[in-house]
């Protein structure tokens, strides 16, 4: 007897219309920076390898050079698994333009994703200023668009155009630059509180990573919840709980074996780093032990309130930086720590959360925005404003073995809840939700 679903699925698949999908692939790198960069990088690919019936374009602001697989190269920039690095702060006129123009000139970029249904359209010029932004989106992208005969645009960075009748859906992260505008450079934040607004009221879908940043962008920008699909950020496989032993070799690596606090994050005013030195010195001043402070990440932007409290601490010997680090790396940071200290001000998700959880992780995070959601319950939530409770949080975690063990069994099982997989699939929700079903 013939499978008659089965020959259903086939003559539906064959005569399915084939859509052509265009991705702003602006933030698409085979290294991303942050989380911005690592939702394109692991959504993308897996929306181009489950859906090979569908065209992408991938349109960008740079080339990428294909790296042979037999060539052994990597991001010099990154340290390998074996490499021992004690850095003071990155150079204070590091600032991020520089950090986009040095990642040009690095060429290290293999194709961040590749298979036979993907075409990449490079669109110079190099957008680093809001102006480039707005010349880039709204008078290059929207002519490429057309030629392509894109049938949706997707912005995985929320940035789409105003100027064309493609439907499109930007991934909004959060409202940090409504909240908190001065977190970040002038011109940028009023490109975004100018441009955010309009891009939400166009879209024929927003996409956003947590349920706490949908209501967010439903109230703040007065569009419909009904219109937003929530599409959580995911855990990449290479973060797994430490092999036997190894633990204390990477704090033997580190910290010359003493425990460590570990920060994972880029280092800007949001991220509220000067809360997580204060709690440290008031942890150390009180005697709770002989911890490190491991600050893992790079200078982004307006970092002088953070410098200024680093030069002022008495343990400034006590708070070392790794610089970026590759995941192999920075699994075996989180495997080797006492507690990921994460306490922003405001996060859309907070994908450290999820990847410390996985390597088994005790968490002390803050008590507002999305983190209580993302952590699942299984972390210690305190005031991001009180560096005396961080402190406070950090001892228990300490002296209290059983919490300790409690937050790291809950955390671990909390952190499946969370896989690019699904995050793939939810973001392909929303492509069929646009375009009406035909995806």
């Amino acid at each position: 007897m013939p499978n008659y679903k089965l020959i259903a699925t086939f003559v539906i698949r064959k005569w399915q219309r084939k859509m052509i999908i265009a991705i702003n692939a602006r933030t698409l790198r085979a290294m991303p920076h942050d989380g911005i960069g690592w939702f394109t990088l692991e959504v993308v690919r897996r929306m181009v390898e489950n859906h090979p019936e569908h065209r992408f374009v991938l349109i960008g602001d740079r080339r990428y050079h294909r790296v042979p697989a037999t060539s052994g190269r990597h991001d010099e920039s990154l340290p390998a698994a074996n490499d021992v690095i004690h850095e003071r702060l990155p150079a204070r006129g590091d600032t991020q333009d520089e950090h986009l123009r040095a990642a040009d000139d690095r060429k290290y970029e293999g194709f961040p994703a590749e298979g036979g249904n993907i075409e990449y359209v490079t669109l110079p010029p190099r957008t680093i200023h809001p102006l480039l932004w707005h010349v880039w989106h709204e008078y290059l992208l929207p002519p490429v668009l057309r030629r392509v005969g894109a049938d949706l645009f997707i912005a995985p960075d929320g940035m789409m155009p105003l100027r064309t009748d493609v439907p499109c859906i930007p991934v909004i992260h959060d409202l940090n630059h409504e909240h908190r505008p001065g977190d970040i450079p002038g011109r940028e934040s009023r490109y975004y509180r100018r441009r955010f607004p309009l891009f939400a009221k166009k879209a024929e879908r927003v996409a956003t990573v947590s349920h706490f940043s949908a209501s967010d962008i439903a109230e703040k920008y007065g569009i419909s919840p009904d219109k937003i699909d929530v599409v959580p950020n995911g855990v990449a496989d290479i973060f797994t709980p430490p092999l036997p032993g190894e633990a204390e070799e990477t704090r033997r690596q580190y910290t010359g074996g003493r425990p460590y606090f570990l920060f994972v994050s880029n280092f800007s005013p949001r991220k509220n780093i000067e809360a997580v030195i204060r709690a440290f010195e008031t942890f150390r001043r009180n005697g709770a032990g002989d911890h490190v402070l491991l600050l893992a990440g790079r200078r982004l932007y307006l970092t002088q309130e953070m410098d200024r409290h680093l030069e002022a601490s008495p343990y400034g010997r006590d708070i070392l930086f790794t610089g970026s680090v590759t995941r192999d790396v920075l699994r075996r940071l989180y495997g080797g720590a006492e507690a990921l200290t994460f306490v922003p001000w405001l996060e859309g998700f907070g994908i450290p959360v999820v990847e410390a959880q996985r390597c088994g992780t005790p968490c002390i995070l803050s008590d507002s925005s999305s983190l209580p959601e993302v952590s699942g319950g299984a972390a210690l939530c305190v005031s991001p404003a009180d560096a005396g409770a961080i402190a406070e949080a950090m001892a228990r975690l300490v002296t209290d073995g059983a919490l300790r063990r409690r937050l790291s069994t809950e955390g671990h099982t909390n952190s499946f809840r969370y896989t690019w997989e699904t995050a793939a699939e939810e973001m392909w929700k929303s492509v069929i939700k646009a375009t009406g079903g035909t995806a």
